[in-house]
Formats: C-alpha cells, sequence, structure tokens
C-alpha cells in the first residue's frame, strides 16, 4: 500500500518578523559602561551630563571618543529606534515629538561632539505647542 502525503504550497516569502530593536544593538554598548551611562543620563532631566564637559573628556580619551562616534553614527544611519523604545533606553521623557526630531538633535550632538557646531543643542522645551496632527508622520522622513 502506497500512501502519498498531501502537502500544502510552500510559502517562501512569507519571513518572521526581524526581532525588536533594543539599546544592545548599539555598537559599544555592551563593552562600554561608561557608553551606556552616556545614552542613560546624558539628558536625564534630574542628571543630566554638561555637555560641555564631556566635550572636553572626549578631547582627552579618543577611544572613548571613537566609541561614542560610532555609535552615533550607527543611530543616525539606521534610525532604528522609535520614541517609545529611545524612552525605555534613556528612562525619561525629553518631550520629542517625533523620530525627525529625536534623531535631529542626536544630528546636532554629534556635529557639537564631532563637527562644527560651537554650541551644544538645546533640550526640546515641553511646553512648546504640538505640531498638527498629520505632522507627526511626515516629521519622520524630514532631516
Amino acid at each position: 500500500m502506497n500512501e502519498q502525503h498531501r502537502t500544502g504550497p510552500v510559502l517562501t516569502h512569507l519571513k518572521a518578523a526581524p526581532p525588536p530593536w533594543n539599546a544592545w544593538d548599539i555598537p559599544g554598548w555592551r563593552e562600554d559602561s561608561r557608553l551606556r551611562t552616556f545614552y542613560t543620563y546624558f539628558l536625564h532631566p534630574n542628571v543630566g551630563l554638561d555637555l560641555a564637559e564631556e566635550r572636553r573628556l572626549l578631547a582627552r580619551d579618543r577611544a572613548y571618543a571613537e566609541r561614542l562616534r560610532t555609535s552615533l553614527e550607527h543611530l543616525l544611519e539606521q534610525q532604528p529606534a522609535d520614541l517609545g523604545t529611545w524612552h525605555s533606553i534613556t528612562s525619561h521623557d525629553l518631550q520629542f515629538r517625533s523620530e525627525g526630531e529625536m534623531y535631529g538633535y542626536l544630528l546636532d550632538l554629534h556635529a557639537y561632539f564631532f563637527g562644527d557646531r560651537p554650541t551644544p543643542p538645546e533640550d526640546p522645551d515641553p511646553d512648546r505647542p504640538f505640531p498638527p496632527p498629520h505632522w507627526s508622520y511626515w516629521s519622520r522622513f524630514v532631516r
């Protein structure tokens, strides 16, 4: 007796969703506790690192400066975090209104530490008005 097994079509075009992004994907995050501290506290309203002092420290510690540069460039190129993920990394709310605003801030921070920006970026004003509802969607594409 010859039994034939019926199988359905193979669905090769379906792929599993990628695992959610988290801070462990930032280059240097696992190896460098100072880098983790920077991202956790550099904008925390109750702790707030002095960005001018951090810039002076970066000038003295080239290895750490290179790790921070690599991690910031990774975040700016990949833009993997949404507002909720960023909040979970930094443990506070900076009142970013969109991912575009958040990544714009990180771009300004990169320019301050490693470019020609003379002053640190200012924290977003929590009392500024919200943009129109359609802005938060489109602002993701504005850089």
